[in-house]
């Protein structure tokens, strides 16, 4: 049993059953399970285990509670069953950008429990023996820890109640009638035992940048650095600040943006342009949350270094990291 058994095992379910069929999806995942022995069930309950843990960040909870209204800790729990049982693409694409959960069909409830707990039930079937003693006897390897790690490609910012309709503006419009008396509080916890590296904070930011600006906002090397320049006709630039005043051993990064307004008149058409930039901007700062990126020197020269190769090859940041 390895992560893409796992997976297949999930996936193969999906294929067969209609996915808001939750009881088809857990009865097909149960007789799957049958078929491999008790051990290697247990090994799969340590990947699930391991998967719903990952899940724990603020945005897979925000669109929890987007979808649910209201959610507790067992709930979200339920909930991130409910994103395993959907698959690989589905999951690994909801821990990079949560808004994603607006394309797909959504069954009544997605508080998944009954999920949860399909390798014991399938475990009882085959063997008398305790599943919880067998897992414990077949940990995940810390290899195989940092290989599933080395496949998600998280969020990069927090997510909450207020500006919920700015990180997912899709699933809000879906599924979100009011923000009156909409609320929530993320607890931090198994998030932060998995968090990323400052580099990868970094380069999601970028991506980010690049993306929400469509590639207009253009992150090139310099002497000692880098900077985000935009196009001759752009009136808003986004600037990425560096120092190193507060430690010799690493940078300090911050973002921030400056309006260059040209003097010309603009009719109605040209300031409404305008102010469409203004609150991209805005909404992009504030997905940032103007954070503090803090990589070493050694990352920070990786990241220029792949900014330079994408300089003479052509793609955008969005598509490289």
């Amino acid at each position: 049993m390895d992560k893409n058994t796992f997976w297949h095992i999930i996936d193969s379910a999906g294929s067969e059953v209609n996915c808001l069929d939750l009881e088809g999806v857990l009865r097909t995942t149960q007789e799957k399970l049958q078929a491999y022995s008790p051990q290697e069930i247990a090994v799969w309950a340590n990947f699930f285990r391991h998967y719903r843990d990952l899940a724990d960040t603020s945005g897979v909870f925000a669109a929890s509670c987007v979808l649910n209204d209201y959610m507790s800790d067992d709930g979200f729990l339920d909930f991130r069953a409910w994103l395993i049982s959907r698959g690989k693409e589905v999951y690994l694409e909801a821990l990079k950008d949560p808004d994603s959960l607006a394309g797909l069909e959504i069954p009544k409830s997605t508080r998944f429990e009954s999920y949860g707990y399909v390798a014991y039930d399938a475990y009882r079937e085959i063997c008398e023996d305790d599943v919880y003693d067998e897992m414990d006897a077949n940990p995940l390897t810390k290899a195989q820890e940092d290989d599933i790690r080395a496949e998600i490609e998280y969020f990069p910012h927090e997510v909450d109640a207020l500006h919920v309709r700015d990180h997912l503006p899709n699933l809000c419009a879906k599924h979100l009638e009011s923000l009156e008396g909409f609320r929530f509080t993320y607890r931090h916890s198994q998030r932060e035992m998995h968090p990323m590296t400052e580099l990868e904070k970094l380069k999601n930011a970028a991506a980010l940048i690049e993306t929400m600006t469509q590639g207009r906002q253009t992150i090139k090397s310099c002497t000692g650095g880098a900077y985000i320049s935009a196009s001759d006709d752009s009136n808003f630039e986004i600037l990425m600040d560096i120092s190193t005043d507060d430690s010799p051993d690493d940078y300090r990064i911050t973002f921030s943006s400056c309006a260059k307004m040209t003097g010309t008149e603009m009719d109605s058409h040209r300031l409404r342009e305008v102010m469409a930039e203004m609150n991209q901007i805005y909404a992009l700062l504030l997905s940032l949350e103007m954070q503090e990126f803090r990589p070493s020197i050694p990352e920070f020269k990786e990241f220029c270094e792949e900014i330079k190769q994408q300089e003479q090859t052509g793609p955008v940041m969005g598509q490289t990291f």
